[in-house]
């Protein structure tokens, strides 16, 4: 088993990206050589020769900052020289990483090789491309070690969420949105070819005579709609792709549920909502408070989970989605935060189990827990009736 999971090897000048890479690293529980965190093992060591050994011997992994600092700093190029080296042994796996700051050509480094462009993604971006690197090849060094999200990484970006009839969740930046009573306009920027290619289907549906237009589940801040695409447009700001996109707001009624007024037993529609809410928010089981509901029976049971999932197919409250999310986008806080928000908003919203989120708080306490609290407000069923205000407060298991 390698020492380290990931050697990270840099010219001075270039010091900081490093540095902010190797911080994610260590946060995120892996293993990474990196000159600061090692002063005292390399204090009165030979750095030439243990150098040497570390870049051609005990990573798994080498990412290297090339630039024209690079190519002129003697270290770097001996760190180079041994990390080839390794690589010229194990040519049928990838050991080296390159990531370009600018177009300096480095010896060695082939233009084929596959590269991350500093000037197109951010340090975040490659710390989580090499986390995949790293769960997709084998365990860690230090497998009893807890995946624990990064806080370090600021996440400046908001975003939507799209959700099409398939269930994919789209989570795509935006620089500017509109929502009135019956459209919303945004100015979206898709990150990933994915992003883009959903987006570039739904402009072909509109472009199409003989294709129906869909329906899908939309999310922005604490609001969500169904929603059909009215008018979708790639145009260019600058450097940029923007996806100027309109959608259609369907009719609210769309959104109700056939048992939302509707008494189970001894349970008011309120408690049924409350109910859906745990579910989605703690992915509390029927089973876990069947003590609260006077030991029905199975068939009783059974009916009673047919009302907790709701009547829409396209939006069933079959489980919690939080989990699912973590498994994507846990090695981001920030970023798994805002996520967890608006699939949380849209399935508590689109399922009529409340009409208006009033607040709703994530906090990460461990690799495996994350505390829930939330209020909502129910829909007024009743012109002289308050809406009654749902809470949840509790642990949602990641």
């Amino acid at each position: 088993m390698r020492e380290f999971d990931v050697t990270l090897s840099f010219a001075g000048e270039d010091r900081k990206l490093a540095e902010d890479l190797a911080k994610l690293l260590d946060t995120g529980g892996y293993s990474v050589f990196y000159d600061e965190f090692e002063r005292a093992r390399l204090w009165g060591k030979n750095l030439y020769q243990y150098l040497a050994s570390v870049y051609q011997d005990k990573a798994r992994y080498c990412v290297i900052f090339l630039s024209r600092h690079y190519l002129q700093s003697s270290w770097a190029q001996h760190e180079l020289q041994n990390a080839q080296a390794r690589a010229f042994v194990e040519q049928n796996k990838e050991y080296i990483l390159p990531i370009r700051i600018d177009d300096t050509k480095i010896p060695g480094i082939l233009s084929t090789v596959g590269h991350l462009d500093l000037s197109k993604v951010g340090v975040e971006d490659v710390y989580q491309h090499l986390v995949e690197k790293l769960s997709g090849s084998q365990s860690r060094t230090s497998p009893n070690e807890e995946l624990v999200p990064s806080p370090l990484v600021s996440e400046s970006k908001e975003f939507a969420l799209l959700r099409p009839g398939d269930n994919n969740l789209y989570f795509i930046p935006f620089q500017e949105a509109q929502w009135n009573s019956t459209e919303i306009s945004l100015g979206l920027l898709p990150e990933s070819s994915e992003e883009s290619a959903f987006l570039r289907s739904l402009r072909d549906d509109l472009s199409n005579m003989f294709s129906s237009r869909q329906t899908f589940a939309f999310a922005l801040g604490q609001e969500a709609a169904w929603v059909s695409p009215q008018e979708i447009a790639q145009t260019m700001s600058g450097t940029k792709t923007v996806w100027k996109v309109v959608l259609k707001r369907e009719n609210p009624g769309q959104n109700d549920d056939l048992f939302g007024n509707v008494t189970f037993s001894n349970l008011s529609p309120d408690r049924i909502a409350e109910l859906r809410a745990r579910r989605i928010l703690l992915d509390e089981k029927l089973e876990a408070v069947s003590s609260a509901l006077n030991q029905v029976d199975l068939i009783n049971q059974a009916t009673l989970d047919s009302f907790i999932r709701g009547t829409n197919p396209s939006l069933e409250i079959r489980k919690c989605p939080i989990p699912d999310l973590y498994r994507s986008f846990g090695q981001t806080w920030q970023r798994f935060e805002k996520f967890a928000r608006l699939v949380a908003v849209l399935f508590l919203k689109l399922s009529n189990t409340v009409q208006d989120v009033l607040e709703i708080d994530f906090k990460f306490l461990d690799a495996n827990q994350l505390q829930v609290r939330f209020r909502g407000r129910r829909p007024r069923y009743a012109v002289n009736a308050t809406p009654s205000i749902i809470e949840v407060n509790g642990i949602c298991p990641l």
